[in-house]
């Protein structure tokens, strides 16, 4: 007898275990429902699933029958399961053919097209850059580039727009993804890889190479040469003394410059030295990781890097 309700205990387990990775749906989206996908006819419970085993991309939107997990019903998209009654997910939007049980403050965007994560109070829909940005830029601010999520990330080349990634906004306006981001900060690079004006507050590291500039002057015979230059944070021309540790911009203070041509005597002569390939460079040069850290702990405490702006674009559902 025993023996008999063991063997009935674990056949219930296993109908609820069974039930319950039905309720999971896959390591995307939880869900009771599985896509018949137009492009191949098959069946997914995810766009993502699909695109991890086939040669080809598949949308969504483009989903025109599901088959409901719990009682493997064919049917047309719809909220509910017409046969067993299961709702597909406690998130469903039919525009974007989403369903999906875990609460992550879904919202559908008209303007975006697509479905959001975070909660509709925290983001406006800003018309121009044709993207959901926090409410925090609506009052303070921020600098319009049309179309901007248009786009591919500049470092890792993959979508935007329609990325499950978040995407950090810098002042410049152009995005990439937030790790993306990061990985830049980790490996040294503070510029835009889009319009190289600094992404983050660098007066840490102009006031290292100003006292640096300071305790390294130029031979003498290089002392009265000068160079234009323009920088890349305020995108204004000036000329400068030339040196080799950096040229500041007289405007805003960066060393974020390039010289436009090649440098000349401050006297007015017709001498001018042959451009070098410093004279093209991106970038001044840089001190050593280990000064630069220094510099940035004696100023703020630790030898973290700059914080950067917390303020990232919601990313799709």
């Amino acid at each position: 007898m025993s023996k008999e309700k063991a063997e009935t205990n674990g056949d219930c387990t296993a109908v609820v275990e069974q039930t319950n990775e039905k309720r999971i749906g896959c390591t995307h989206y939880k869900r009771r429902a599985k896509f018949v996908t137009p492009c191949c006819n098959k069946f997914y419970m995810c766009r993502y699933c699909h695109d991890e085993k086939e040669q080809h991309y598949f949308n969504r939107k483009s989903v025109t029958e599901l088959i409901c997990t719990e009682c493997d019903t064919r049917q047309k998209v719809q909220a509910e399961c017409e046969n067993c009654g299961v709702r597909f997910g406690k998130y469903t939007c039919l525009i974007c053919n989403l369903f999906d049980d875990e609460d992550k403050r879904q919202y559908h965007c008209e303007g975006c097209g697509i479905c959001r994560v975070g909660g509709r109070d925290r983001f406006f829909h800003c018309e121009r850059c044709n993207m959901c940005l926090p409410v925090q830029l609506q009052r303070d601010g921020h600098r319009c580039v049309e179309n901007v999520s248009r786009s591919n990330c500049p470092v890792c080349l993959e979508d935007i727009h329609t990325s499950r990634i978040p995407c950090h906004i810098p002042d410049c306006g152009h995005l990439l993804h937030r790790p993306c981001f990061e990985q830049l900060l980790h490996s040294g690079h503070y510029a835009c890889p889009t319009c190289q004006t600094s992404m983050i507050d660098m007066s840490n590291l102009w006031t290292y190479l100003d006292s640096e500039v300071a305790a390294t002057p130029m031979p003498p015979e290089y002392a009265d040469y000068k160079a234009t230059i323009l920088c890349k944070d305020c995108h204004k021309l000036s000329t400068v003394k030339f040196h080799v540790v950096g040229l500041k911009c007289q405007h805003c203070g960066a060393y974020n410059t390039c010289q436009t041509n090649g440098f000349h005597k401050e006297s007015g002569s017709s001498e001018t030295a042959e451009p070098s390939a410093s004279s093209t460079s991106a970038a001044p040069p840089s001190p050593p990781a280990s000064t630069t850290s220094a510099s940035a702990s004696s100023s703020t405490g630790d030898c973290s890097l700059p914080r950067a702006s917390p303020l990232d674009e919601p990313p799709q559902a």
